[in-house]
């Protein structure tokens, strides 16, 4: 069962009822069983070849994107809401991948369409981790080529930008980890000391695996989010509940020049490209770095920034 957006109306998932016909309208004549049979076997061909052809174009798009590397990480991204009743079975799954592989780059985008629901006598609760951006790139990533569960809806589970489900269904979520088309290019950020201030701290991004592998139009963006926030509810959908989030976004900036991908090719080299900036931390903080284009989609690379540089709390 889904939560359709900012409502509190539950939807069945699949939408179709079972239909069952009278014993009189399955008789048919000899001759007329003939010439179904033979429809039914024409639209089987034509399915089939549609099929073919599907997968075509969906190689040749996919070719795109260079060869995946095989160590290369998983992006998960978690839309959710603190002001979504189906939400914190998805945020604690969420909790325990993060624990279980530390190869799963996470991002949780809590989404702002909840804000203004009124929950009866519990009122309204406002999510402090919500932004209209949040809500902007889980709609965009809807207008995409996305394969699994489609749609605008909470808690959603985006992996690698090309896989939803729903976040709260670990059988979904690990088969989108498991079969997902890895990112093309590795991503390595190095701490540059040199670069350093009172406030913030040099990053140096390397892009390496060749520029076929990427868009001329994508761009690099650093992500800063925080590590955990547990926060009490005390009305809303989920009033009287003490909520764990993590890895919570609150700061997603590109930090590549207007031109993208295509104005780092024309100073680097073929497999080799690099770009300074500096990330601005505060305490329970981290960050991390994605490469992809402006509208949401496929995910061509991405990396966490030094543990080191991580300022945890406690």
């Amino acid at each position: 069962m889904l939560l359709e957006p900012g409502r509190s109306i539950i939807r069945n998932e699949t939408g179709y009822q079972s239909k069952r016909y009278p014993s009189a309208q399955r008789k048919r004549s000899g001759r007329n069983m003939f010439f179904h049979a033979g429809i039914a076997i024409a639209f089987s061909l034509l399915v089939l070849t549609l099929v073919v052809v599907d997968g075509q174009l969906r190689g040749g798009s996919q070719a795109v994107a260079g060869e995946p590397l095989a160590e290369s990480p998983v992006v998960m991204e978690l839309f959710t809401s603190q002001g979504c009743y189906s939400c914190p079975p998805a945020d604690a799954l969420f909790g325990e991948l993060i624990a279980e592989n530390p190869n799963l780059i996470a991002l949780e985008f809590h989404v702002d369409y909840w804000d203004d629901l009124v929950y009866g006598s519990h009122g309204q609760w406002k999510d402090p981790f919500s932004s209209r951006d949040n809500s902007l790139r889980q709609h965009a990533y809807n207008q995409q080529r996305i394969e699994g569960r489609r749609g605008v809806y909470t808690p959603q589970l985006v992996v690698n930008g090309r896989y939803a489900a729903v976040g709260s269904q670990r059988r979904y979520v690990n088969h989108g980890i498991k079969s997902v088309q890895r990112p093309a290019i590795d991503v390595t950020v190095e701490h540059d000391v040199a670069a350093d201030s009172d406030t913030t701290r040099g990053l140096q991004i390397k892009l390496a695996g060749g520029s076929e592998y990427v868009p001329q139009d994508a761009h690099i963006w650093l992500a800063v989010f925080d590590i955990e926030k547990t926060t009490e509810i005390p009305a809303g959908e989920n009033h009287d509940k003490t909520l764990t989030n993590h890895h919570v976004v609150r700061q997603f900036e590109q930090v590549t020049p207007r031109g993208g991908y295509a104005a780092l090719t024309a100073s680097g080299t073929d497999n080799l490209i690099e770009i300074d900036t500096k990330v601005q931390l505060s305490d329970g903080q981290g960050c991390a770095v994605l490469v992809q284009r402006r509208s949401p989609g496929p995910i061509y690379g991405a990396s966490y920034c030094p543990a080191s540089l991580w300022k945890k709390s406690g």
